[in-house]
């Protein structure tokens, strides 16, 4: 029982390490490019900018995967999709866990907002998330 907790504390230190040093690596909050299938890990705090450009009039799904490091609940997140011309396409309704968007898209130049739930006190730095885009 014990080689299991320190296995698993070792294994999420390690995880953490990495992970902070993905996204320090990263200019804060963006925009960022998205492209078809995962981003890297960014700690999750603010909010995050990415540029989405669609080419031709596509299905395109974009799904949050949070994670806490510390071992807890990730804190949660919502998402804004806004197109060229700044006005909102859609945007997800929860803001605690992972949000997905499913939205047929016309050609265009689109911003994603990633807005960290902030209910819970402020940024906690074992708060983490990718995201996976699928465009058909």
């Amino acid at each position: 029982m014990k080689h299991n907790a320190i296995s698993t504390a070792v294994m999420t230190v390690m995880l953490a390490l990495g992970m902070v040093g993905n996204a320090s690596a990263m200019p804060s909050y963006g925009p960022f490019n998205l492209v078809e299938g995962n981003t890297s890990s960014k700690l999750l705090s603010g909010v995050d900018h990415y540029r989405l450009q669609v080419n031709g009039t596509s299905n395109v799904t974009i799904q949050s995967h949070g994670m806490n490091t510390g071992g807890g609940n990730h804190s949660g997140m919502t998402a804004v999709l806004r197109d060229g011309n700044g006005n909102v396409v859609t945007q997800t309704g929860s803001n605690s866990g992972d949000f997905i968007i499913s939205q047929q898209l016309s050609p265009g130049n689109y911003t994603l907002e990633v807005h960290a739930n902030m209910l819970r006190g402020g940024t906690d730095s074992t708060n983490f998330y990718h995201l996976t885009t699928v465009m058909e």
